[in-house]
């Protein structure tokens, strides 16, 4: 039996604005401190993974260790950056789709097609919630495995 999951959720963006500085300006900073933290948080957890941001929406991948794994997520859930946090797939995992990337940040340009994520969100559990889940995770380490080929 392996010690290896997968967790795949999506949720709505809550981040601040800023009348001190330009939007979009405010707005990288605090993608990057996510990542920047989610790294090193990960890091030190064995979790691997990606997100990604959709402007109005977070979907997140990660995987390792069961243990690691819940406690991230009960720390995600409570992160006030975003709410409605819906899990798509909780399950074992054959091997990892992210290996090297403690976090990685797609954005809908990374994709060849992004998934539903604007629709009407499905119940965690259901079918629907772990095919998104599967195609979440698909299509972000499509998206990586492009990055990481075209940097060689």
């Amino acid at each position: 039996m392996t010690d290896l999951y997968h967790l795949a959720y999506v949720s709505d963006v809550l981040l601040e604005t800023s009348q001190e500085e330009p939007a979009q300006a405010h707005l990288d900073g605090q993608l990057q401190e996510i990542l920047a933290t989610a790294k090193k948080n990960n890091q030190e957890k064995d979790l691997t993974g990606a997100l990604l941001f959709s402007g109005s929406h977070f979907a997140q991948v990660l995987e390792g260790p069961e243990a690691a794994i819940n406690e991230r997520f009960k720390l995600i859930s409570q992160d006030t950056r975003h709410h409605n946090v819906t899990p798509l797939l909780y399950e074992p995992a054959g091997e990892r789709q992210f290996k090297g990337w403690s976090m990685a940040l797609c954005m809908p340009e990374d994709l060849e097609s992004l998934p539903a994520l604007v629709r009407s969100k499905p119940s965690p559990g259901s079918v629907e919630a772990s095919d998104l889940g599967k195609g979440l995770i698909a299509s972000l380490a499509a998206a990586i495995g492009r990055r990481t080929n075209s940097s060689v």
